[in-house]
């Protein structure tokens, strides 16, 4: 009889865990494909610092530019995904792969998939993203690019108006968050914002042209963080 209150503290506990736990699944919103695509060429090797590339289709689009550039300086890798920000599957996937994958350098994005999160949770999201980062990242330098835009007329989310102020407002908290642990941003909105002619059809995604000029601001700052220049000179 005296192991009633203990007994009655143990199940409201045990109740309160398991409405927790709900709810964070809860907030989890899928699309109608959920996909994620790793690639880590030349596993074997360790004459190179090897690069990651964190993202999504844009990510994809401009792998290969950057791949190139670097080639003899450094490997690169990707994980891109439609996982939202508030995907746990999103952290556990990129915890396994840098805990046991040494990265130089890791140049990271999340923000033109899980439009229905929140700005509250797009930045508590980011911040767990940052602090999984520094600690399985094994000392990795840390670059944060904001996203691109998408143009007007785009189907994919909602009105126009709703999906410029997502992209600004998701670009000013990757800057908030970066600037608060000293991560160097990588504004990419800035790279493509004035060429609509680099867009590909879909109003998201780019021609050739538009991946290029974005691969070339990434490697311009992956670069920076291995201190060589180009030219493969050291800076």
């Amino acid at each position: 009889m005296r192991n009633k209150p203990l007994l009655f503290l143990l199940l409201i506990t045990a109740l309160a865990t398991i409405i927790f736990a709900q709810g964070k699944q809860n907030e989890v919103k899928y699309e109608g494909t959920e996909w994620t695509n790793i690639w880590i060429p030349s596993a074997n090797k360790s004459d190179l610092p090897r690069i990651l590339l964190i993202g999504d289709s844009i990510t994809q689009g401009y792998y290969n530019f950057v791949k190139d550039s670097l080639q003899g300086k450094a490997y690169v890798a990707y994980y891109t995904t439609s996982r939202g920000i508030v995907d746990p599957v999103l952290f556990e996937e990129i915890k396994i792969l840098i805990k046991y994958h040494k990265f130089k350098v890791i140049h990271f994005n999340n923000g033109l998939h899980g439009f229905y999160y929140t700005p509250e949770q797009y930045e508590t999201g980011l911040k767990k993203l940052v602090k999984l980062l520094k600690k399985y990242g094994q000392g990795a330098e840390l670059i944060g690019a904001t996203s691109t835009r998408v143009l007007p007329g785009f189907k994919g989310w909602k009105t126009d108006e709703y999906n410029q102020k997502l992209i600004e407002t998701r670009n000013r908290i990757m800057i908030k968050v970066c600037r608060e642990n000293n991560i160097e941003v990588d504004n990419l909105y800035e790279v493509t914002k004035d060429h609509p002619e680099w867009f590909a059809a879909d109003k998201i995604h780019y021609k050739k042209i538009g991946f290029k000029e974005l691969g070339n601001q990434v490697t311009k700052y992956i670069l920076k963080k291995l201190g060589v220049s180009h030219t493969g000179k050291n800076l």
